[in-house]
């Protein structure tokens, strides 16, 4: 297992990675958010270019992934997935720790992001590393809820 930062070659295998992922939780976030956050690979490729991503490879093969956008002071986590076969090994773990560090770093006042209600063990992970939730958006993307996570640092 190898966690390094995301280059724009990667961006063909994460865009796969977002499709598996995404596809599976059309319940939890509704089919056009699903089918938003399943990015293609010329948006991962902008998305790899303007902000840091982080990735854990596994056996070469690309298996985790998240972003971070520093605004304001801020840093804003996104796109966190895990594929499916290879969850329940700490890989989110790892990568909001790195990600977290690298706040530190740079001196950022807190984390943040929002996710799906119904992604319950993922919401369950993010409290376990102190995340608390701060609130909660009604029908905010395409009629689908969400709930806003921080982490004052």
């Amino acid at each position: 297992m190898r966690l390094r930062q995301a280059n724009p070659n990667d961006a063909i295998e994460l865009a796969k990675l977002y499709d598996l992922v995404w596809s599976a939780e059309v319940s939890a976030l509704g089919e056009r958010l699903a089918h938003e956050r399943a990015a293609k690979a010329d948006e991962v490729r902008r998305w790899i270019k303007a902000d840091p991503y982080y990735v854990i490879e596994e056996e070469h093969k690309l298996v985790a992934v998240m972003g971070c956008e520093e605004r304001l002071g801020t840093i804003h986590l996104v796109h966190l997935v895990v594929h499916p076969e290879y969850r329940r090994r700490g890989y989110a773990v790892l990568l909001m720790k790195k990600v977290e560090s690298l706040a530190r770093e740079r001196g950022a006042v807190k984390l943040w992001f929002d996710t799906a209600p119904g992604l319950g063990a993922a919401r369950k992970l993010y409290e376990s590393l102190g995340f608390v939730q701060c609130g909660y958006l009604h029908k905010h993307y395409w009629g689908t809820d969400v709930v806003l996570y921080e982490k004052v640092l």
